[in-house]
């Protein structure tokens, strides 16, 4: 799924969901995100997002990763954000985010 702002969402549903995200990640992408990303998470499960790809990730998309981890917590989920070493770990670093949120480089097999 693309939107016209150039964000791209992959989805694969199996024993976990994982989401690969591209582009930018800010204010108009945020909702669509954000709406999808609900939508998965249920008791038991686990949801990656995959951000290696994203060039950036903006405030409402930092926003929108703290909501869905509170949410996925809230559900007995879990939510894992797989970041690489580009935009979007810097983004979460300096919006001191990996203490809170189970951030990772890598997407390792669990």
């Amino acid at each position: 799924m693309t939107n016209p702002q150039g964000c791209r969402l992959e989805i694969e549903v199996g024993e976990r969901t994982v989401v690969r995200l591209s582009g930018e990640l800010d204010a108009p992408d945020t909702r669509s995100a954000r709406k999808l990303l609900t939508a998965y998470i249920r008791a038991g499960t686990t949801i990656v997002v995959d951000l290696v790809a994203a060039t950036s990730v903006g405030p409402s998309g930092l926003a929108a990763l703290v909501d869905l981890h509170e949410l996925a917590r809230q559900q007995g989920s879990r939510l894992v954000v797989v970041t690489g070493d580009g935009p979007a770990q810097q983004a979460l670093e300096g919006a001191g985010l990996t203490g809170t949120i189970d951030v990772r480089t890598v997407l390792a097999e669990e």
